[in-house]
């Protein structure tokens, strides 16, 4: 894996190829990356990831306590306690939120497992995400959001927000475009079969090996603390 990003363009560059791939439209979703000293920097409220400016970015710094509070810039989106969970459990890193079409949809299934709410039908799912558990419904910007990723006692780089979107952390930005496309992906195969009698996941050994060697959490393995 490569180094974590750490610069305001890295920010930039990330929410130009997400709305290049479709991955996010108009001012929805939201997008941040936190150094190693803890310092944050996001996408603004209400703003098109496509189109942001180095110099008109949210900055932040994460607390003893793991919240993130805002130092200066344009207010931070409504949606910084699930960033804010996500680094809690990864430390330096990328965090993408997106309103994609397909995830918001299977977002609104009953989830596969308790470990992942997406059937694995194709490998590339395994071996880029692994696990993605359904965090239930709260209003968007709800800091409770934050508490419930943060209570999931299993591994995961992912999780689906019931009836609104993805959230998943990655180390560089290659990295999280990856994992989002991947997981968009698998999200709309999912749908698209969720009404096929005969389609059929994977099976278990394939997906925990593929998912092993992709060095992806995968199944109801318990949380490993930073």
């Amino acid at each position: 894996m490569g180094s974590p990003v750490s610069t305001a363009d890295d920010l930039v560059e990330l929410g130009r190829r997400l709305v290049s791939l479709g991955l996010s439209r108009g001012t929805a979703g939201n997008i941040s990356v936190r150094t190693e000293d803890g310092e944050v920097v996001a996408s603004p409220s209400g703003t098109d990831m496509g189109a942001l400016d180095p110099d008109g970015l949210s900055w932040l710094t994460s607390t003893d306590g793991g919240d993130l509070e805002q130092v200066t810039g344009p207010k931070a989106s409504k949606e910084m306690p699930i960033h804010a969970a996500m680094y809690r459990r990864f430390g330096a890193g990328v965090v993408v939120h997106t309103h994609s079409f397909h995830a918001v949809q299977s977002s609104c299934l009953p989830p596969w497992s308790e470990h992942c709410a997406i059937p694995p039908y194709a490998p590339y799912f395994a071996m880029k995400v692994g696990n993605c558990p359904l965090i239930p419904y709260r209003h968007p910007g709800d800091p409770e959001l934050g508490a419930l990723i943060d209570g999931v006692d299993l591994d995961f780089h992912a999780v689906l927000l019931a009836h609104h979107g993805l959230v998943l952390v990655a180390s560089t930005v290659d990295e999280a475009v990856t994992a989002t496309v991947e997981l968009e992906d698998a999200c709309r195969l999912a749908v698209s079969l969720d009404q096929v009698p005969l389609a059929r996941v994977l099976d278990e050994a394939s997906v925990a090996e593929l998912a092993q060697r992709s060095l992806r959490p995968w199944g109801q393995r318990p949380i490993k603390h930073l």
